[in-house]
C-alpha cells in the first residue's frame, strides 16, 4: 500500500480547480446544449446549482424518467470491473413540490446486472431566462457498488418542458473510495432520456415524507461560525493527493452541526445534505454496536456474554470458536484466524455470494493462538460473524420472518430521525439478505450525526432507552479502559468497536474515543462534548493536529 501511494503522490499533483463558475447569463449546460446532446468538459458544480437569480419552475415535472444503460467517460489507471464503465438502467419517478424534486424511490435502488446501484436524493427545479419554454431541474445521485460500499457523490440536470425532456448530464467529481484499488477518478454522461408525464399515486404521501425528513433534519449553520479563526476549516482545505481529499468536515456542538462546504474537486456540492459517504469500518461501530447493544437491551438475556457459536451451526464444531461469545466478535477478541489481507477479508466475505458462503469460509480460516478474550486482533470477519448470529439469536426469539435490521431500523434509527441510514447487505435472496456490519455503511452527515448523538447521549432518546445504557457508557469511556491493541497504529485501545488514544491538547492530555474506517473516515468523540465528523478516502491517518484546534475553540481541560 505505501508503495502505491508514494506512486499516487507523484502522479497526481494537488491543484485548485480554476474553472469558470456559473455566471448570468450561463455559458454552459445551456438548454441548446442539453438538447444537442453534446457532452460538455467537466464543469464546475455551480453549473447543475439553482442559481439565486433564477425564477421559480414554469411547468412542474411529475412522471417517470427512463434512463438507459449508457457507457460512461471515467478515465481510470486499472482495468474496469464488469459494468463499471456503464451507468445502469433506471426508471425515476419524481414530483414537484414548491420548487423541490421529490424522488418516488427511498434508499438504494437496486439495478439488475449493473455494477451500480444507485440513491437519489432531494433535487430542485427553476427557470431561467434565457431557456426559453424550457424549465430546468438538477438532483443529487450516488453511486454505490455491491461489495465494499463506495460512494460516488454525482448531479444530474436536465431541462424539460410538459411532456418532453432533454438528455441528462451527469457529473461524479467526489467520492469516498478505495485509493489502494485507484478507484479516484472523476465520471461523466449525457444519458438520453424519455419522459412518461403523469401524476403519481402516492403524491400525498411523498410529500408528506419530505416535509418529515425536512422538520427533523438538525440545525445546520456553516463552520466559520464556530471556526471564526478559519483553523478547523484549513485542516479540511489541505491538499494530499487531489485538490480536495475531505468529502466532508463538521463539528457538532449543542446538538447544532457546524459544517465545511463539502468540496468536490470541482467546486462545492450542490446538495450537501443529501451527499452520501462510504465510511468502511465505521460500520463497525454505527451499525455494529448499535445493533448489538439495542438488542442487549430489548432482550434481558446477557447476550454479550452468550456463546456466538450456539447461533452459527457452521462454527459450532470449528475448535477456535468455542467459547467466543458476542462481545468478542465486537471487541475482537475472538482469538480466532483473521485479518485484513485478501486471504483473510476480500476471499472469504467479499467475494462470497451468500451469508452462507461467507460463513463456511470463515469456518475454514481456522484457529489462532490466543484464547478468546485474551488477545486483540483485528478482523472484519468477525463483525459478519456477529450479524449472522444476531440474525438466528433474532429468529429464535421472534420467529423465522424476524428479521434483525429491520428491528434496529423501527425501533431505533426511525426514533431518531436516521430512517434514511443504509448498510450493504449479503448479496443473493434480499429478504433474506443481511448486513455485512464490517463495513459498507452509507449515512449522510444528518444521519450519522444523530446515530454519534445517541451513542453520547447514553444510548437514551427523548427519555426511551435505545441502546443498553452500561454497555454504552463503556463503549464512550465510562469507567471502563477497554482493550489494550498492542500498539496498533489506529489507536491504544479499542471499546465495543470504537477506537481511543490519548493526545496532548494544551494544558492538559485528551482521550479522543472514536469511530475509524478506511480512507481515513472519522467521528470523533472529545470530553468536551463536542463531536467531529471527516470523511474522506487519501489515507490521512493523523488526526491529532485537527483534534488540537477543536480543543483550542472547546477545551475538554476546564
Amino acid at each position: 500500500m505505501l508503495l502505491f501511494l508514494l506512486t499516487l503522490a507523484c502522479q497526481r499533483k494537488p491543484a485548485s480547480w480554476e474553472g469558470p463558475t456559473l455566471s448570468r447569463p450561463r455559458s454552459q449546460l445551456t438548454a441548446g446544449e442539453l438538447l444537442s446532446g453534446r457532452q460538455p468538459p467537466l464543469l464546475d458544480m455551480s453549473f447543475f446549482a439553482r442559481p439565486e437569480w433564477a425564477d421559480s419552475a414554469g411547468t412542474p415535472f411529475s412522471g417517470t424518467l427512463a434512463l438507459p444503460r449508457t457507457a460512461l467517460t471515467y478515465p481510470k489507471e486499472k482495468a474496469y470491473y464488469p459494468e463499471e464503465n456503464y451507468f445502469p438502467q433506471l426508471e425515476l419517478h419524481f414530483l414537484t413540490h414548491r420548487g423541490i424534486l421529490l424522488p418516488a424511490q427511498a434508499g438504494r435502488i437496486h439495478t439488475s446486472g449493473s455494477y451500480w446501484d444507485v440513491f437519489i436524493g432531494y433535487g430542485k427545479v427553476w427557470q431561467e431566462p434565457t431557456d426559453g419554454p424550457w424549465s430546468r431541474a438538477a438532483f443529487p445521485l450516488t453511486l454505490t457498488d455491491r461489495w465494499m460500499g463506495q460512494a460516488r457523490n454525482c448531479v444530474a440536470t436536465f431541462v424539460y418542458q410538459k411532456d418532453t425532456v432533454s438528455q441528462v448530464c451527469l457529473q461524479c467529481s467526489q467520492e469516498t473510495a478505495d485509493i489502494d484499488d485507484q478507484q479516484l477518478g472523476n465520471i461523466s454522461a449525457m444519458l438520453p432520456a424519455q419522459f412518461r408525464p403523469g401524476p403519481l399515486p402516492d403524491s400525498a404521501q411523498l410529500v408528506e415524507q419530505y416535509q418529515s425528513w425536512l422538520g427533523r433534519q438538525l440545525p445546520v449553520r456553516p463552520l466559520s461560525e464556530w471556526d471564526a479563526e478559519g483553523e478547523i476549516a484549513a485542516y479540511f482545505n489541505r491538499s494530499i493527493y487531489t485538490n480536495a481529499p475531505t468529502s466532508l468536515g463538521a463539528v457538532l456542538a449543542d446538538s447544532q452541526l457546524y459544517v465545511h462546504p463539502p468540496h468536490t474537486r470541482h467546486g462545492p456540492y450542490p446538495f450537501p445534505e443529501d451527499m452520501r459517504h462510504g465510511l468502511y469500518s465505521v460500520t463497525k461501530s454505527m451499525a455494529g454496536a448499535l445493533a448489538l447493544l439495542h438488542l442487549e437491551e430489548r432482550y434481558p438475556d446477557d447476550l454479550l456474554n452468550t456463546p456466538i457459536a450456539d447461533y452459527v451451526p457452521a462454527l459450532a464444531e470449528a475448535p477456535g470458536w468455542q467459547g467466543v461469545t458476542f462481545s468478542h466478535t465486537l471487541n475482537m477478541l475472538s482469538g480466532t484466524a483473521g485479518g485484513e489481507g485478501p486471504e483473510q477479508l476480500f476471499l472469504p466475505l467479499i467475494s462470497a455470494a451468500t451469508a452462507e458462503e461467507a460463513i463456511r469460509n470463515i469456518a475454514l480460516l481456522g484457529d489462532a493462538p490466543p484464547l478468546p478474550g485474551a488477545q486483540f486482533n483485528y478482523a472484519s470477519t468477525n463483525l459478519f460473524v456477529l450479524s449472522y448470529a444476531l440474525q438466528q439469536y433474532v429468529e429464535e426469539k421472534e420467529g423465522p420472518a424476524a428479521r434483525y435490521w429491520d428491528i434496529v431500523h423501527r425501533d431505533v434509527l426511525v426514533p431518531i430521525g436516521a430512517g434514511g441510514f443504509t448498510t450493504l447487505h449479503t448479496q443473493g435472496d434480499q429478504a433474506r439478505a443481511i448486513p455485512r456490519l464490517a463495513y459498507g455503511a452509507l449515512p449522510t452527515l444528518d444521519e450519522a450525526a444523530k446515530i454519534a448523538l445517541l451513542f453520547a447521549n447514553k444510548g437514551q432518546h427523548e427519555g426511551k432507552q435505545l441502546l443498553h445504557r452500561k454497555s454504552t457508557e463503556e463503549a464512550l469511556g465510562g469507567e471502563w479502559e477497554g482493550h489494550p491493541t498492542g500498539g496498533d497504529f489506529r489507536g491504544s485501545r479499542y471499546r465495543h468497536s470504537f477506537w481511543s488514544k490519548t493526545i496532548p491538547a494544551g494544558p492538559c492530555e485528551v482521550e479522543a474515543i472514536y469511530m475509524l474506517g478506511f480512507g481515513e473516515n472519522y467521528v470523533v468523540f472529545l470530553p468536551s462534548g463536542i463531536i467531529l465528523f471527516r470523511f474522506m478516502d487519501e489515507h490521512d491517518l493523523n488526526i491529532d493536529p485537527l483534534i488540537q484546534a477543536v480543543e483550542r475553540r472547546a477545551s475538554s481541560c476546564r
